[in-house]
């Protein structure tokens, strides 16, 4: 996987010579506080025995902070200070309830949470790393291109380990599938929506993703290829809901 990508290896003195976007601003500030967030997801989800999911974890943790460390640092170029939102109170206690909640539905569902919890990463890494893509393909910021270049590659791993286990998971697993798809289809929210408002989210996936139907369709269809889970339609339920909205 890689380590933390390095902070000294860009060239920062270029980054104050081209303005970010008044959206892309929100947009950034929205993916640094979700980055950042995964101090208190890891809290809440490091609750499997598994030593590959624990080593995981730990390598996913360094190197999403690394990324809202990135972000933050081009946006305070542009004037803008981002501070984290997941170590409030509020928060810490969500945390803790979160993990409270997590390991009692370990001691019921058994290796089957675990299936929930990589089909759930695997959507969420999947989204931002199409996020990160388009991004990069729209901005005008030559540094935040090269840094976004290095945070997708990373991503694309944490996608593709999710997406592996999730499968092995699943699997000739109807037990696992039914439940999977289940608190996918009740449960699952935009990445971010618990740590920022949901109006918040509803403005990323809309900016984001609401002319974007070829990556609207890419993304369900990675999704529907995981074991049991064929026509859930995820992302294109909630930006059609969000496009309503508006």
């Amino acid at each position: 996987m890689g380590a933390p990508l390095e902070l000294d290896s860009y060239d920062w003195t270029t980054a104050a010579m081209t303005r970010v976007a008044d959206e892309e601003v929100f947009q950034l500030t929205y993916a640094a506080h979700v980055e950042w967030g995964t101090e208190a997801t890891f809290a809440s989800l490091d609750v499997s025995t598994d030593p590959v999911v624990s080593q995981f974890l730990a390598i996913w943790l360094g190197q999403e902070v690394r990324h809202a460390e990135l972000l933050t640092r081009l946006l305070a170029s542009q004037g803008v200070s981002v501070e984290p939102r997941h170590r409030s109170r509020a928060q810490r206690f969500a945390a803790r309830r979160e993990r409270w909640m997590n390991q009692a539905a370990l001691r019921v569902l058994g290796t089957d949470f675990l299936a929930v919890h990589m089909t759930w990463g695997a959507v969420n890494e999947l989204t931002t790393l199409r996020f990160y893509t388009l991004l990069r393909r729209r901005t005008a910021h030559p540094l935040l291109r090269e840094i976004l270049g290095d945070v997708i590659a990373q991503e694309a791993i944490h996608f593709a380990f999710y997406r592996a286990m999730a499968i092995d998971l699943l699997r000739d697993n109807r037990r696992a599938q039914r439940i999977t798809r289940w608190v996918m289809t009740h449960l699952w929210s935009p990445v971010g929506a618990g740590l920022r408002s949901r109006s918040d989210a509803d403005r990323l996936m809309q900016g984001v993703f609401a002319d974007e139907p070829s990556e609207i369709e890419f993304i369900d269809a990675r999704i529907a290829r995981l074991p049991g889970l064929a026509g859930l339609d995820l992302v294109r339920g909630v930006v059609a809901g969000v496009v309503r909205a508006a």
